[in-house]
């Protein structure tokens, strides 16, 4: 409710609400106008006897003869119009070659003859006039209609106006009427009011379709004699503040009544004397006649409209009683507190995909509720304040959610990192554990002597044993809780979780990389999300990374693709040739030009331009490279006007730009303008899991060029594992290719590689290692996870961090710490395998603590950690040695 109350006063405060109050139009003046009976109202219909074409060809497009004019008022009497508007400009008289005085004349007999015309005044607003002196008259420079009812000192202001043209013409004294045709629109240009009233001088003026509303000459419409006050029934009007009424405008493709016939129609009844079907036509109806040519529109919830046909539409509206009157400010904004109060306990209370159904639904039903209380009610429902006062409290709602989820998520952390602590000391107690009983056992199994004590003590460590796998289990089953609860809360980009790497995995595929490297496929999932825009993108690395494969997948991804894709070597265009090669060249624009050449920028336009080794160009060429990647568009060699592409840019280099910037060989300003997506593809010997599905595909082509079937044995994988491959995936396809082409063995032998000596078995165990870490850490550096992603027992993979661990010690002078965030390859996961080192460490030094000499210790050992590879046992030995050296020598007695 708070947030609800908070979006509404926020909306209200950025929006005008205006004078939204709604009064009932009751002035004695419009007791002379407009006479129902309350016991029979009267509603005729309107006719609009509107100027077409077909007419304009036969009178003119210019201002018509006013006796043509005359004629037709006087049909449509005799036929029995019940009134007659008419939309002459008053004060204007004929020009002398469309009728001259004469046909003023006799528009002025048929105006007297009718009696229930009314004209169009053309008035405009004026600044508020003076106060009058005492004794004063009003003055007459313009002269004023017997209509025209005098203002009281006790009237409501009016708009004060003045007129444009001359004063009113002799016709005019014989109208029933004179109304001004002034609009009002709103501040965004709308005319949705009009004013019923305006003061001229002393004068009220009514509106034109008010006017023409009350000249109805029917006999049930006008009362046959005055009548007192008491008795009298006087129209009821819905008005604002400002004196103005809403207009219930009326779309053409409805049928309510108002109806528009062309000029020429009439005209034709009239000279062919067809009295019966004028009198069909017109007969009891209000007929508003349009001759005058159209000067201004003015736009309308219908679309553009003249003055004269915004006043139709008023007169339409009295005649119908449809009146519409706007909501209270307070009702408005009761309605939007209690919208945006729903919504915001929807999205409060519910998930955030039923609170967004839940505010949709709401919203639609509150815009379908307009219209619908328009036509039935007549209320005009606002949209502004309610729609912006529901998606202001929505975010707050979501934005409460989301601060509260941070919260929550952060102690869900917290609680994760404690269990995860736990976990692995658990861990290490079970192991621990399990090798002291392997020791007893071995201990047992030599000496007989001592069986019974021993057995006890084996008894009393299995029971140790189990109970610190309950612990182990009981602590794992409780972090797996927390980490479904932590997942299910944390909504930022988290690593790749196996069916991801799985679908990227394929996706790769299809563009031609082959790759299962975590690190790889995360860049692979960066570029498809970048491709998407025209971001430009920069890749960087060794040769032989695959650069251009992920510049082709940025483009074969993009919207691009289906325009060219233009691969440039930066560093083979001759320094001469730049611009012509880039850009193109016109003909004769030099010696040897002897066509027109379109540039790399301009093959590629509506498609994608690689500029692979971009950081071999000259200063001079980066600048104008520069230029053209800013503006869009460059200059042809010898052209005179410039070519605009579109183009979408990705750049590749095996060079430290960064590096080059700081040397000067290099411009920072165009590094930043290639920088939108920076692309850094590992080296191959970063990445040794790829060797092995790159080894089959190349393997596979290979044998398709030679046209026989060629597989590579186990130990030339490891073979190829085992190398550091400088030149990365080109130089793994050149040395299979080769390998395939020299060897005539089905199956290629380490020695058909030929490779270098570091090859070998010890280079092979070393890539295990890393190999075995690599899977640490995908896992957490959880031993039963990680066991069972590689096929072994847990006890073989603690040997193994055991051993690795060691060597991280050995390497960081028994700093566990540094050790710890060496073999975690980050600080994410250096708390928990500083927590295992610590572990590993204090369980060595426990082991020996009870030896005299380091290298009984050491022989102890051994035994102990038969199970620790060889190359590792080193390691242990040094820390074993180091501690015996740094321990105080006993007290003599």
């Amino acid at each position: 409710m708070l947030i609800g109350l908070a979006a509404t006063l926020l909306v209200l405060g950025g929006v005008a609400l205006g004078d939204r109050g709604v009064t009932a139009l009751e002035w004695s003046v419009y007791d002379r106008w407009v006479r129902t009976r309350a016991s029979a109202p009267v509603s005729p219909a309107l006719l609009i006897v509107a100027r077409d074409p077909a007419s304009e060809a036969r009178f003119g497009v210019g201002a018509w003869d006013r006796a043509v004019l005359a004629r037709v008022i006087t049909s449509l009497s005799r036929a029995g119009a019940v009134a007659i508007g008419v939309d002459v400009a008053l004060g204007q008289p004929s020009a002398p070659g469309r009728g001259g005085a004469a046909s003023d004349a006799l528009l002025s007999q048929a105006t007297a003859e009718a009696a229930n015309v009314v004209y169009a005044i053309t008035l405009e607003p004026a600044r508020p006039r003076a106060p009058a002196e005492p004794g004063a008259t009003a003055g007459s420079g313009a002269r004023v209609h017997s209509s025209w009812s005098v203002l009281s000192e006790s009237a409501p202001p009016l708009l004060e106006v003045r007129p444009l043209a001359a004063p009113l013409p002799g016709l005019a004294k014989y109208a029933k009427g004179v109304g001004h045709t002034l609009t009002w629109a709103d501040a965004d240009g709308v005319v949705r009011k009009v004013p019923l009233m305006v003061r001229l001088e002393d004068h009220a003026v009514p509106a034109f379709g008010l006017a023409l509303a009350s000249a109805l000459k029917a006999p049930d419409v006008v009362a046959p004699e005055p009548r007192p006050a008491s008795q009298r029934s006087p129209l009821r009007i819905p008005i604002d503040g400002r004196q103005r009424t809403l207009l219930a405008y009326v779309p053409a493709k409805l049928d309510t009544g108002l109806k528009v016939v062309p000029f020429v129609d009439v005209w034709a009844a009239l000279e062919q004397r067809q009295a019966g079907p004028l009198r069909n036509l017109v007969d009891g109806k209000v007929v508003l006649v349009l001759t005058e040519p159209t000067h201004g529109l003015h736009l309308t919830p219908i679309g553009p409209m003249s003055e004269v046909m915004i006043q139709a539409h008023l007169l339409n509206t009295v005649l119908t009683r449809r009146w519409l009157s706007e909501t209270p400010a307070v009702w408005a904004c009761l309605a939007a507190f209690a919208l945006s109060s729903l919504v915001a306990w929807l999205a409060l209370a519910l998930r955030w995909w039923r609170a967004l159904i839940g505010a949709a639904v709401l919203g639609l039903g509150y815009v379908a509720g307009v219209p619908l209380c328009l036509s039935l009610f007549g209320l005009v429902l606002p949209l502004l304040l309610p729609s912006g006062a529901v998606v202001v409290a929505c975010a707050g709602a979501f934005g409460r959610n989301l601060l509260g989820s941070v919260g929550r998520l952060r102690h869900v952390e917290g609680e994760v990192e404690g269990m995860r602590e736990t976990l692995v000391r658990r861990e290490s107690a079970v192991e621990a554990l399990e090798e002291d009983l392997e020791a007893a056992r071995a201990a047992m199994a030599r000496s007989t002597g001592a069986e019974r004590e021993l057995l006890l003590a084996a008894d009393g460590l299995r029971q140790q044993l189990a109970e610190a796998r309950a612990q182990e289990e009981q602590a794992r089953s409780r972090l797996g809780d927390v980490e479904r609860e932590l997942r299910a809360a944390d909504r930022r980009p988290t690593q790749l979780d196996d069916t991801e790497q799985e679908r990227l995995r394929r996706e790769c595929e299809e563009v031609g990389i082959i790759t299962r490297d975590p690190a790889m496929l995360a860049l692979f999932r960066d570029l498809e999300k970048a491709a998407r825009s025209s971001l430009p993108i920069l890749i960087v690395g060794e040769p032989g990374t695959g650069k251009e494969l992920f510049a082709r997948a940025a483009h074969r991804l993009s919207a691009r693709a289906g325009g060219p894709f233009v691969a440039v070597n930066m560093a083979a265009i001759p320094a001469e040739l730049f611009e012509s090669e880039l850009f193109g060249h016109v003909k004769g624009s030099f010696t040897g030009a002897v066509g027109e050449r379109k540039g790399y920028f301009e093959q590629a336009d509506r498609g994608t331009i690689f500029l692979d080794e971009i950081g071999e160009l000259r200063a001079e060429h980066q600048s104008k490279l520069l230029r053209v990647l800013q503006e869009k568009s460059f200059y042809r060699v010898g052209a005179t006007r410039s070519t605009a592409v579109d183009v979408r840019v990705v750049a590749a280099s095996n060079r430290d730009l960064e590096r080059g910037i700081v040397a000067g060989w290099f411009r920072e300003d165009l590094y930043f303008r290639l920088k939108g997506l920076v692309l850094r593809l590992p080296p191959l010997r970063e990445r040794r899991q790829d060797i092995a599905p790159l080894a089959a595909s190349f393997l596979e082509e290979a044998a398709a060029e030679s046209e026989r079937r060629v597989g590579a044995s186990e130990a030339a994988l490891l073979a190829l594992e085992g190398h550091d491959w400088p030149g990365n995936v080109r130089e793994l396809q050149h040395c299979l290719r080769q390998a395939v082409a020299l060897a005539e063995r089905a199956v290629l032998a380490p020695e058909d590689l030929r490779l270098s000596p570091a090859g070998d078995a010890q280079a092979a165990d070393a890539t295990g290692d890393a190999a075995v870490l690599d899977c640490l850490r995908m896992h957490g550096f959880d031993m039963q996870a990680t066991a069972r992603a590689l096929g072994w027992d847990r006890s073989t993979v603690t040997q193994r961090l055991k051993g690795l661990g060691f060597r991280a010690l050995v390497d960081a002078d028994g700093d566990r710490r540094k050790a710890a965030l060496a073999l975690a390859g980050g600080p994410g996961l250096g708390r928990t395998v500083e927590l295992k080192l610590g572990e590993y460490h204090e369980h060595l030094l426990r082991a020996v603590e009870g030896f005299d000499s380091a290298d009984a210790a050491v022989a102890a050992c051994r035994r102990r950690f038969k199970n620790l590879p060889e190359r590792h046992f080193r390691s242990l030995e040094f820390l074993v040695r180091q501690h015996f050296e740094r321990r105080p020598p006993p007290a003599r007695a």
